[in-house]
Order: C-alpha cells, then sequence, then structure tokens
C-alpha cells in the first residue's frame, strides 16, 4: 500500500491541526509565553506529527495516539521546564478539549456537506482547519482562563482534582479513538457518542468546579496570611511593650533605691539644718534624732570613699538594723580602682542594695537564731568582684531556673519583685562578668547559708547553685 497518496495528506495535514490546536490549548492553560528559543521544539512537534502518522498508518492506530499524548507531553515539558507528570495531565485536558472541538467541527462539516452535497475532501478540510483556528481563538478569549487554569499550578495542586480531571479525559480520548475505527457497529457509535457528551460536561463541570475552588482556596490562604500577619504584627507589639514595661521596671527598682538613699542623706542633713523651724519640720526632726541616737549603736562602716556607695551601705546597714539582721562589711583593695575600671559606682550602688535587700527577706523567712548578712566588696582571689553571705532560705529550683529570664521571686508580698536580678543580669551582660550562686549549708547559729559572687573576670560564667 503506498501511504504517500491524497488521503495520506489530509489525515497528516488534520493530524498536524490536532497537535497545533493542542498545543495552543496546553500553552493557554498553562499561561505559557512562547519564546524565541522554542523554536527548536516547535520543529520537534511537527516533526512529531509525522512520526506519529507513520505507526498509526504501519503498527496500529491506538499505539500511535498513545506515542502522540506521550511524546508531546515530553516535549512541552522540556519547553515550560515542569514535571512530566503535570506535563501529562495538562495534555489529557488540552487533547481531549481538542477532540471535543473537532467533534463538533466534524457534525457541523456532516451537516453542510447533507444540505449542499460537498464531496470535496480538500474543502472539507480547509474548512475543519478554519473552523479549528476560529474555535481556538474563542478558546483564547474566554476572560476565566485568562491567566491559565489556575488549578494547575504547583502551588495549589490538589491531586484528588488531578486525578479526577485525568480520568475523564483518558475516557473521553480513548471513546474518540474506538470512535475513529471504520469497522465500529453503528449501535456502539451511538452509545458512544451519548458517553462522550456525557463526560465531556462532566469534564467542563469538574474544570469549572476546580477553577472556582481554586480561588476559594486562594482567598483562603490570603486571609490566613492576613491573620497571620495581624498576629505577628500583634505579638511584636506585645513584646514591644512587655520591653518597654520591664526597662520601666528596672528604672523604677533602681531609683527606690536611689530614693532611700537620698532619703536618709536629707534626714542627716535636715539634723544641722538652722531652718529647721522655718520649714515646720520640729516634730520630724525630734523622730529622726531618736533614730539617729539608736543609729549611733551601730558599728562605723569602713568608708570605699565614693558617696554614693558609702551613702547606700549605711542605708542598708539601717534596712538589717531595722529587722534585728548583724551587718558586716569587709573592704579589699582599692574600690575606685574598681569603678573607673570595671563597672560604674552607680551601677554597683544598685547591685549593693539589689542583693542586700533580697537577703533580708530571705533571712526574715527562716527561723534560724543567726540572722547576718556579709559583704565582701573590691579585689578578692585577684579579681574586683562582690559578694554577699547570708543566713537565710536559700534559692528554690524553680527560682534558679528562671533567673535573669523574667523577673521572678520567692516573696512578692514581703516587697520582692525580682527585678534585681534582671539589673544583675544586664549589668553582668554589659561588663562580661560572672555570677555564682554557692550553697554553703542548711541554717546554723555559726555559719551562712548562701553566697552570691559578682566577679568582673571578663568571663561571663554563670553558675547557679
Amino acid at each position: 500500500m503506498n501511504i504517500i497518496n491524497h488521503n495520506s495528506i489530509i489525515k497528516l495535514i488534520e493530524l498536524l491541526t490536532l497537535e497545533i490546536g493542542t498545543m495552543m490549548v496546553y500553552f493557554k492553560i498553562k499561561n505559557y509565553k512562547i519564546k524565541e528559543s522554542d523554536i527548536i521544539y516547535l520543529i520537534a512537534m511537527i516533526s512529531n506529527s509525522i512520526l506519529v502518522f507513520l505507526i498509526r498508518s504501519t503498527v496500529n492506530y491506538l499505539v500511535g495516539s498513545v506515542f502522540m499524548i506521550f511524546s508531546m507531553s515530553y516535549i512541552c515539558s522540556k519547553m515550560t521546564k515542569e514535571g512530566l507528570g503535570n506535563s501529562i495531565i495538562s495534555m489529557f485536558i488540552s487533547l481531549t478539549i481538542n477532540y471535543i472541538i473537532i467533534l463538533i467541527e466534524v457534525s457541523f462539516i456532516y451537516v453542510l456537506n447533507n444540505c449542499f452535497s460537498i464531496k470535496n475532501d480538500y474543502i472539507n478540510l480547509i474548512l475543519l482547519v478554519l473552523m479549528h483556528s476560529i474555535l481556538g481563538i474563542l478558546i483564547y478569549r474566554i476572560k476565566r482562563i485568562k491567566h491559565g487554569l489556575s488549578f494547575l499550578k504547583q502551588k495549589y495542586k490538589s491531586d484528588v482534582i488531578d486525578i479526577t480531571i485525568l480520568n475523564i479525559c483518558t475516557i473521553i480520548i480513548f471513546s474518540i479513538l474506538i470512535f475513529s475505527n471504520e469497522n465500529i457497529s453503528i449501535e456502539l457509535s451511538k452509545n458512544l457518542i451519548i458517553g462522550l457528551a456525557i463526560f465531556s460536561i462532566i469534564m467542563f463541570i469538574a474544570i469549572k468546579e476546580s477553577i472556582e475552588a481554586y480561588y476559594k482556596q486562594k482567598l483562603l490562604i490570603q486571609d490566613l496570611n492576613e491573620t497571620k500577619k495581624e498576629l505577628e504584627a500583634k505579638k511584636k507589639e506585645v513584646e514591644e511593650l512587655e520591653a518597654e514595661n520591664l526597662s520601666f521596671c528596672k528604672k523604677s527598682h533602681s531609683l527606690a533605691h536611689k530614693q532611700k538613699s537620698l532619703e536618709f542623706k536629707i534626714n542627716k542633713l535636715l539634723m544641722n539644718s538652722e531652718n529647721a523651724e522655718e520649714l515646720g519640720l520640729q516634730e520630724d526632726l525630734k523622730s529622726i534624732s531618736k533614730q539617729l541616737q539608736e543609729n549611733s549603736k551601730l558599728p562605723e562602716l569602713d568608708k570605699t570613699g565614693i558617696m554614693e556607695i558609702d551613702d547606700m551601705l549605711s542605708v542598708m546597714q539601717e534596712e538589717c538594723r531595722l529587722n534585728g539582721i548583724d551587718f558586716v562589711l569587709q573592704l579589699k583593695g582599692n574600690i575606685f580602682q574598681m569603678t573607673n575600671n570595671y563597672v560604674t559606682k552607680e551601677e554597683l550602688s544598685i547591685l549593693i542594695a539589689d542583693h542586700i535587700k533580697d537577703a533580708i527577706i530571705a533571712i526574715n523567712h527562716t527561723d534560724n537564731i543567726n540572722k547576718s548578712i556579709m559583704v565582701r566588696l573590691g579585689k578578692i582571689d585577684n579579681y574586683f568582684g562582690f559578694y554577699i553571705y547570708d543566713s537565710g532560705v536559700e534559692f528554690t529550683k524553680e527560682v534558679l531556673e528562671k533567673l535573669g529570664k523574667q523577673p521572678i521571686t520567692s516573696y512578692p508580698n514581703e516587697g520582692g519583685t525580682g527585678m534585681g536580678f534582671m539589673n544583675t543580669f544586664d549589668t553582668l551582660k554589659k561588663h562580661n562578668a560572672s555570677l555564682i550562686i554557692e550553697s554553703i549549708g542548711k541554717p546554723s547559729k555559726d555559719n551562712y547559708t548562701k553566697v552570691i559572687k559578682i566577679i568582673f573576670d571578663n568571663k561571663n560564667y554563670y553558675s547557679l547553685g
């Protein structure tokens, strides 16, 4: 049999029209723009038409059709740089749409042939190509698929939708291939036409529902992203407010110690003021005089020579006296050298106040007969530092785990705020100092229970309990 004849040429042109139409629909539903570099793939597609025609003519029509589907999918996947699996799904949809269009065109041409008695195959071929081009242009102008079929995009791909549409397309395509067989019976042809009509409607409904589902999903994702952004903004706002509040609490905490020190100094100053009577402070002076007479019984503390620190130590000594606690101070070396090179005098005075106050609260919560605090300040074991020993209760495990991470105290009702250690960790971090908390032993009448060591050794070492 001579393959190259008029009938073969018509079939080859029909096949080429089908492949070109399928490619155009494929590019449309994928929203792919053809580039100059794609010319080699377009040439490959034309060559593929000839190869498919030869396989259909010499081997088997069905084998040639299957080869066409997979070869076109492969060429398109190379053009669009997407996976072969996704390309096959898109190709099935494109080919199904084209087969349905061709069925419509053939039906229309069949009516024309009967009405006008057209017997020329070439005229029928021209009508087919012309109608296929017009319907293809109309498909391109559908606004719903202006940017392609959105559900085919990898980002929003649904496996259930893919499988459903793929199954429908497979049924339609292979029904058409069976229908193309010249030996098919009239009864089977009628049944296939009815089946094709039903499955074609189902396919378009499925595509329509998939597009709507995609837009709903897209809106949902957009709402979720906006909600997520709002939550992140609120979270950031809360964190900023918490940080601002924490900063305010630290400053307030430090100012409270400075206020006490200043009040102590003012009380002393007023005792020697010649204008006290004019200021109407006679009763206050009497009360202060009485306190100072009691204070005179306290041992005189060694002086560091730094006014702010000496004043704070005096205030803390008075706090200890009021709580019935013995207060001992040991100075080592030149404190000026310490405040000039390792920590500021303001920071050191706040450290002293914070930890002596905590020690007082800890001692007030023990039945230990020995109520005492010892402060060692200066150069100790080759490093400048601040050590405080007390005979109060030890830190709980919960408090130790949260020290420096968040304000925490074991005694909120006794004035504890947890801000003392927050300030301490800020100072440690600033000067790269170390913090060591050691347990000495159980409460006893002749020993301390714990010691807190703040060492300016540039090691930033922590040992908590």
